[in-house]
């Protein structure tokens, strides 16, 4: 009888440790592609970055830059990528101040003391 009681203790573990986490996030992302609209600003499973600009039945088109546009299997959209409107209006409180140094190596020198 205790052998069979610890092993539906380790099927339960295993359960809840393994099998319960994955199918939230399958449910997750199946939500996320169902949702996908035109316009949305997403990130695919290889990193890429970009704004959907057409959306087929297993595929979305996704514009990576001006002049650069990829499809891509609808189901390889990682993420949605919201713009972090808290950052916009701390900018608009505080004003933008241009009279601030640039540190080097920062993304804002592009460069300039290489």
């Amino acid at each position: 009888m205790a052998p069979f009681l610890l092993l539906l203790i380790l099927f339960a573990l295993a359960w809840v440790v393994l099998i319960l986490p994955k199918q939230r996030e399958l449910k997750r992302h199946n939500a996320l592609v169902a949702a996908l609209q035109v316009g949305d600003r997403v990130m695919t499973g290889s990193g890429f970055y970009g704004t959907i600009t057409e959306i087929a039945a297993d595929t979305v088109r996704l514009q990576l830059a001006p002049n650069l546009e990829v499809t891509v299997a609808r189901r390889a959209v990682a993420a949605r990528i919201d713009e972090p409107e808290a950052a916009v209006e701390l900018d608009a409180r505080e004003g933008s101040s241009d009279d601030h140094a640039l540190e080097p190596g920062t993304d804002d020198d592009h460069g300039a003391d290489r």
